[in-house]
Order: C-alpha cells, then structure tokens, then sequence
C-alpha cells in the first residue's frame, strides 16, 4: 500500500511524465484516472438520472446523441466539426488538459468508449475511458456530489485522425482486401439477421468476424487482461498486422472495442455509420449476409 500512495503522488505531481509514458494509452486503470483526477475533465456518460443522484464532483453528463447526426440512417455519423468544436468547448473540453470519461460498463453501451473514440479521432490525445467507471473512481476516494454541473469553457483545435475513422468507401473497396478485418461487435441474433434498432436490412458484412463487445468484460465489467483479448482476437485469426475495421449499429459498441483494441496495440478503425448507414444502401453495392 505505500509504494502504491508513492506511485499515485508521483501521478500527481508530474502528470505530464505519465503522459509521455502513456501516449498511445486509450485506458487507464481506476487508480491512474484517480491520481490525474485534479487535472483533469471528466465527462459521465451515465443515465443523467443517475448522474444527478451523485458523480464525480465537477464532471458533465453527456450522452453520445448530443454529438452525433439526430435523423436515420445516419444516425451513427458525427456532427460537423465545426459543430462538435462548439459543443466540446462549452463542456469544458480543452485540447490541453485530459479528458477522463466514465461510465458502469456492465450496463451501458459502450457510450464510454464512444466519447473518447470521437474525441481521440478529432485529435485529443488524452482522451482515457476509465477501466472501473464512476464505481472504480469512487472506491479510491475520488470526491463525489450531487451539485450541478460546473460553467467552465475550453479550447478544443480539430486534427480529424482518418486512420481511427472508417467509410462505406473504404468498406466496399476493401472486401475482399486479407488485409481488412470487419469485425461485427453486435450481438449474435444481430449477427444473423434481426433487426431490432431500426435497421433498413440484416445481416452483416459479408467476411466479417463475430465478437460481442461485453465479451472483452469480465463479470464485474472491468477489462479482460491484455492475454485474454489477445486470445480471443488470435482465435478469430485476427493479428497486429491486420487493419480492423469496428461496426455495430450506430457506431457506438464499435467505438467502444476500437479503444480497446488500439490500448491493445492493435490498427483498429471504427465505422460511425455502421448498420443504419451501409444497411440503408442497395444490395448489390452494400451487400449483406447472415450466414
């Protein structure tokens, strides 16, 4: 325990080391979200019902639609950045300070990873969705309240990243590239054909591998060990090597497992539009399958 207090006052006071360390980080533990905490911007991505019942002291509750296109089938698609500058800004999201984004992983969507997915592609480098969530935070003594939100601004400067964003371009010209992986992180009924969220087709792309975002959960909803997802990745026949691309349907669960993935180590890109885009499409240049 006191190389551990050591260790978080060391997180503490030299942030921008840990930074350096940690560039190409999409997921920090409980305990080193907590020792960046004061330094930090933290966006809840819980019901906002529960957001005002308790969170963490000076956080702003967010929900994935407010950044993203209202009206099917392009639904899953981010605003204009013009747009999303604006909105990032008057929640206090600064190009310059981290951004630590929470959530309870058990029962959510993948919102978490969503968040920190968009903001990792429009070019906020530390950007961390939190392994634990609101809880994890809470059981290290992070300062919780039932205030409201605070007024602050920030500065937020747009550096669209095009290898974390997927296309229906790139899909279709890739289908039959070994190099591509469409990897289907939906559930399997979805998978195989249902469509229960408003979808124009089932199915799914045809080629694609099969792997439920909760899948990378443990029961408790923290992260499987790096060894595990990399067990399961290798027995799809997914390497380091392969360009990964994420769907589901509004490109929120992909969002999610792309910033698992690239924590990983791996070339994982995720496809906003996802079903409700590409299923909106005709058959012969958007095709489908469920088998």
């Amino acid at each position: 325990m006191k190389t551990r207090s050591i260790f978080l006052t060391f997180f503490l006071i030299f942030p921008s080391l840990i930074f350096a360390q940690k560039s190409e980080s999409w997921v920090l533990t409980s305990g080193e979200a907590r020792a960046l905490l004061p330094n930090s911007v933290v966006l809840d991505t819980r019901s906002r019902s529960v957001f005002y019942r308790e969170h963490i002291d000076g956080s702003r509750s967010v929900s994935w639609e407010e950044f993203s296109v209202p009206n099917l089938p392009l639904r899953g698609n981010l605003l204009p950045p013009e747009t999303l500058k604006k909105k990032f800004e008057s929640y206090g999201i600064d190009s310059n300070r981290p951004v630590l984004v929470v959530s309870e992983s058990k029962n959510n969507w993948g919102e978490d990873g969503r968040i920190v997915w968009m903001l990792r592609s429009l070019g906020h480098r530390s950007a961390f969705l939190v392994d634990g969530g609101y809880s994890g935070l809470k059981q290290l003594g992070a300062p919780v309240s039932n205030q409201g939100a605070p007024k602050n601004s920030g500065k937020f400067q747009i550096k669209a990243d095009p290898n974390l964003i997927a296309t229906s371009s790139e899909i279709k010209s890739n289908l039959k590239n070994r190099r591509y992986v469409f990897l289907d992180t939906r559930e399997e009924r979805e998978f195989l054909g249902e469509t229960p969220y408003g979808e124009s087709r089932g199915g799914h792309i045809p080629g694609a591998k099969h792997l439920y975002y909760k899948n990378l959960l443990n029961q408790d909803g923290s992260l499987l060990s790096s060894e595990e997802i990399s067990t399961k990745l290798g027995e799809l026949g997914i390497g380091r090597d392969s360009i990964i691309v994420t769907y589901c349907t509004g490109g929120v669960r992909s969002a999610w497992m792309t910033a698992v993935l690239r924590n990983e180590g791996y070339n994982a890109k995720n496809y906003a539009g996802s079903m409700w885009e590409w299923s909106s499409g005709n058959d012969k240049d958007y095709p489908l399958t469920a088998k």
